[in-house]
């Protein structure tokens, strides 16, 4: 059943604000004990880098005890699917991103978790914008010969993932259908998190990908990848020299990696607003914006509200790019 943009926010609005107070001596008390932060990808990525960095700070500032636990598998679902079963005690929070409360929340029937009623937003941490890479063995500098090559070459290259229904999957697709270049153009094929695709475009088992900056951009300057494009708005200005997808012609090719923090439904307001407020801090921290800029990550913040919007607005927006690009057929 299709759901309205505005029926999303109003859903994810709600579960913001659901949960009755803890005590006074329980809030007091919190937390007591470690807090355990699942990253439903592999260590390594810049989506398990934004939480880390986060994580770190908030643990020398605090003294809270905080332990990252990367839960990789089926495109981020295995890890989503502990943290929403996690009791709503805020001991166990969820990294979410554009993947799992974006575009495989739009893309894929059965996550085994309702992303907009099984968790409560807290913070957007930071966005990126992704890039266009291939291989550098391929003779191809611009997105006009990578299309043409494609279309001399048909089956004959593949393009990585970090799982069926990920951002890196659908800003692919999406290429090839604005290119009006069919499906079979080129093979998917999809890893457990960016981290092993970009392994996997090193070992050369597959020639392109759609990946977040950061984690591929020393194998950029190391020339074995070379970069086409920009998905953001606007032009990097650390790559100034790389166009955006929009400057080539593709229409509303604007697609930014993001990562941000969610607790189970039903955890109480003041341990969501506790949370709130600490990476808020942490996002001011100067070391941390730097250590953030080193994924080509920009700092955001703002409310659990705001936040509950933005996720609505994603996922409204990606089922509509995977309509376009014929992805929801495949789900």
């Amino acid at each position: 059943m299709m759901i309205s943009r505005r029926s999303l926010i109003e859903l994810i609005g709600a579960s913001a604000v659901s949960g009755g107070l803890p005590s006074i001596a329980s809030a007091q008390q919190y937390p007591d004990k470690p807090i355990h932060i699942v990253v439903p990808f592999p260590p390594g990525g810049s989506l398990d880098g934004a939480p880390r960095i986060v994580a770190q700070h908030i643990v020398a500032r605090n003294g809270w005890s905080i332990v990252v636990d990367n839960r990789p598998g089926a495109g981020g679902q295995l890890g989503s699917v502990i943290g929403k079963q996690a009791p709503p005690d805020g001991y166990l929070l969820t990294a979410i991103n554009g993947v799992t409360h974006g575009s495989a929340a739009a893309l894929k029937r059965d996550l085994g978790y309702d992303p907009i009623k099984d968790f409560v937003p807290i913070i957007l941490i930071a966005d990126a914008p992704m890039v266009v890479l291939v291989s550098s063995e391929l003779p191809v500098r611009t997105v006009p010969e990578f299309l043409d090559l494609l279309r001399k070459q048909p089956g004959k290259l593949n393009y990585g993932s970090g799982g069926f229904g990920t951002q890196h999957h659908l800003a692919a697709a999406m290429l090839l259908d604005k290119a009006g270049l069919p499906p079979s153009i080129a093979t998917h094929v999809p890893s457990r998190g960016l981290a092993l695709a970009i392994t996997d475009m090193l070992a050369g088992s597959v020639q392109f990908i759609i990946s977040s900056v950061g984690p591929a951009w020393q194998h950029v300057a190391a020339g074995k990848f070379r970069a086409l494009a920009v998905t953001s708005p606007k032009r990097l200005t650390r790559f100034p020299d790389l166009p955006t997808m929009v400057e080539l012609g593709y229409r509303d090719f604007e697609i930014l990696a993001w990562s941000g923090l969610a607790a189970p439904a039903g955890t109480p307001q003041s341990i969501v607003t506790r949370w709130n407020e600490a990476v808020n801090q942490a996002l001011t921290d100067a070391n941390v914006q730097k250590q953030l800029a080193g994924f080509d990550f920009d700092p955001r913040g703002g409310t659990p509200a705001e936040f509950a919007g933005f996720i609505a607005r994603e996922i409204v927006r990606y089922r509509g790019l995977g309509e376009s690009a014929g992805l929801l057929k495949a789900t």
